[in-house]
């Protein structure tokens, strides 16, 4: 079986190029095109059973540069225990600091808010179910990249890649980024209501220091990873104890603190009247919680270091979606006790105001500058890991090669190429560019740190902080991220029908009902979220346009033919 999945997972332009050619390769390539000369890498295991967020978000880059190579390596050394503790600590993220007053201005009432709450983690459920039968049957440590592009052939996987790149992982960058933004200046400036434009430019400021620090080659390192892990848990941990004291034995009256009830929406609100717009604020909604449930995927990627994977995988699963669930439904349900609907809304520091309310103003300091902390080395995990998934997509020709530096051989022959590639710029111009490569040429070539891929994402992200807001950049990763969600659960049936002799027969099989409803819920939810905001809908399917024409202009019709 291993090695059909290995001819399964190699890509497309490698299986074009297995026979032998009778030309010689130049030493330097132009940077869009294809190389085929160059040594793929391999994807590596990790060393210890401590995995930190930091360390499995750089994983989860490398795994796409696994498929170059057949994995010959022995299942990792993950506990069950090991396993379980990771998916927790990657679901649970700044975001939900800030996404309860996302969350609650698109509700009627807190039983709806809660409710949005609930729903969205039986949602990922659902498809972190019908991504253990898929690990199960396609074990490489590629996760979904690897799903589509069994399923469904070469062009899904660049387009998941593709979407990944210039829309997931930056657009996520700027979210947090406004989380600490936003945390900070209510440290340092004692208001909740700070300015938008210099949020976001602490925003920019907080990804450009990230950026400039991982362009000279430093990392936070595992230790350092653990103890932003620490604060996040620590954090959501607290706020339920200290409410949950708090309604016991100071309000004790067991109700929410909005005066209109659990369910009943507030008669001075009019802004969802009808059923088709109260849906359509729920739909969005769901997808600020949805952001905060953003993990649960990664169940592909802990399937390659497991001990016991076909054993351990669903009780990991199914454990770390209860442990997330319970925790983001008490977390809320403590908010809405302790704090009027309509504060939590007007504060996306809302834990701020909790703080104030149910210990005093010296505990909102203490509690943003934590969240600031923690929202900053999320802000580093996240960048150091983009940076990485640019330079395996690279490596796959889906990227220009100089994001790799993959544009010539060795370091000597840059300064050449730069001249001849930038020969119709202008001086100024060209002297700037070649400038900057030649001061960073030992960190490229011979620490190997992916700047250009860093700078390229840092601009990203911080155009989407500029030109973004909370609520926005939210539903913009929901409907594109939930695309492919859609289309990688479905596989499920697709690899069921699809006779393969040389595939073992499952030893898991999720309940029919788990891809079906996710796909359901999945379109219906991309469906309304394009309808309330076609903008949103339009710019993405931009970016699926643009990555439709550059995979074209690489692999040609073939691309679209290579179904494994």
């Amino acid at each position: 079986m291993r090695g059909s999945l290995a001819r399964i997972a190699r890509p497309l332009h490698l299986r074009m190029s297995d026979e032998p050619s009778s030309q010689k390769t130049p030493d330097c390539f132009h940077p869009l095109l294809p190389r085929m000369d160059v040594q793929q890498p391999s994807s590596q295991a990790l060393e210890t059973t401590e995995a930190s967020e930091d360390e499995y978000s750089e994983r989860q880059s490398f795994s796409t540069e696994s498929t170059f190579e057949q994995n010959t390596q022995p299942h990792g050394s993950l506990t069950l225990v090991n396993g379980l503790a990771l998916v927790i600590s990657l679901q649970i993220g700044a975001g939900i600091f800030s996404a309860p007053s996302q969350v609650s201005q698109f509700v009627t009432a807190p039983g709806y808010g809660v409710l949005a709450w609930f729903l969205a983690g039986l949602l990922v459920w659902t498809g972190a179910a019908s991504f253990i039968e898929l690990g199960l049957q396609i074990p490489e440590n590629g996760g979904v990249q690897e799903y589509l592009r069994c399923c469904y052939g070469e062009f899904m996987g660049f387009m998941f890649t593709w979407n990944w790149i210039a829309i997931r992982k930056p657009a996520a960058v700027a979210i947090i980024a406004t989380v600490f933004a936003d945390y900070l200046c209510h440290t340092f400036s004692g208001s909740e209501s700070a300015s938008r434009l210099l949020v976001k430019c602490f925003g920019v400021l907080g990804i450009a220091v990230i950026t400039f620090m991982n362009c000279l080659g430093a990392t936070t390192g595992a230790k350092a990873a653990n103890v932003f892990l620490v604060l996040k848990l620590g954090t959501v941990a607290s706020i339920i104890l200290i409410g949950s004291f708090n309604i016991l034995f100071i309000k004790q009256n067991g109700t929410s603190a909005a005066e209109q009830g659990w369910f009943q929406p507030d008669p001075l609100d009019g802004q969802f009247d009808g059923l088709w717009s109260w849906f359509g604020g729920f739909v969005t909604a769901t997808f600020g919680a949805l952001f905060c449930y953003g993990g649960w995927e990664t169940i592909g990627f802990v399937l390659g270091d497991m001990k016991n994977p076909k054993k351990d995988l669903p009780l990991v699963s199914n454990g770390a979606m209860l442990v997330v669930i319970i925790s983001f439904v008490l977390l809320n349900i403590t908010l809405y006790l302790c704090l009027p609907m309509a504060i939590i809304r007007d504060n996306y520091t809302v834990v701020v105001k909790f703080a104030e309310e149910t210990i005093g103003r010296w505990a909102s300091y203490f509690f943003s500058i934590i969240i600031a902390i923690s929202a900053l080395g999320a802000v580093n995990a996240n960048v150091f890991a983009t940076a990485k998934l640019c330079v395996a997509a690279s490596h796959r020709h889906y990227f220009p090669r100089i994001l790799a530096n993959m544009h010539c051989n060795t370091m000597k022959e840059e300064d050449e190429y730069l001249e001849t590639v930038l020969s119709s710029v202008p001086n100024w111009c060209r002297a700037l560019i070649c400038g900057f490569a030649k001061r960073t040429a030992s960190l490229r070539w011979q620490k190997k740190v992916p700047i250009f891929a860093m700078i390229m994402n840092g601009l990203i992200a911080s155009f989407y902080v500029m030109i973004g807001s909370f609520n926005s950049l939210v539903t913009f990763i929901g409907i594109a991220e939930y695309f492919f969600w859609f289309f990688a659960v479905l596989g499920v049936f697709v690899l069921r029908r699809r006779p393969n002799p040389e595939r073992e027969s499952p030893t898991y099989r999720t309940w029919a009902g788990n891809p079906i409803i996710f796909a359901v819920v999945s379109g219906m939810l991309i469906l309304r979220g394009v309808l309330s905001d076609p903008l949103q809908g339009l710019m993405i399917f931009g970016v699926g346009t643009t990555g439709l024409v550059i995979f074209y202009k690489t692999f040609g019709r073939a691309g679209f033919q290579s179904i494994n």
